[in-house]
């Protein structure tokens, strides 16, 4: 069984055919809430779609519509990283890039 792919309002095919060429002067347009902007970009990084080392391109490329500070972001980050981990019919390879990017 595969981790479901959720539907994508922030992390499009757009913005990861940008992430992925690395292209600096890529903003996602408009404000994002933070936490579903995260809960997108975790489950795209787990399932592969995204390379984990492109996870900081991403966050710099959004401008939240909730003003939190790092440790806020952080902890919110790790929080959903803990949540997607308590799923134990996560398959080994998608559970490998969560270990990672814990």
């Amino acid at each position: 069984m595969s981790l479901p792919a959720i539907e994508c309002i922030y992390v499009t095919d757009d913005c990861l055919r940008e992430w992925k060429s690395g292209n600096p002067n890529f903003k996602v347009s408009g404000t994002v809430p933070m936490l579903r902007f995260l809960y997108e970009l975790c489950s795209t990084l787990v399932r592969g779609e995204l390379p984990l080392n492109k996870c900081k391109v991403a966050l710099d490329s959004v401008e939240f519509s909730d003003k939190v500070s790092d440790e806020e972001l952080a902890s919110n980050f790790a929080d959903i990283v803990t949540q997607m981990a308590l799923d134990l019919t996560m398959p080994g390879e998608n559970r490998a890039r969560l270990i990672k990017l814990a």
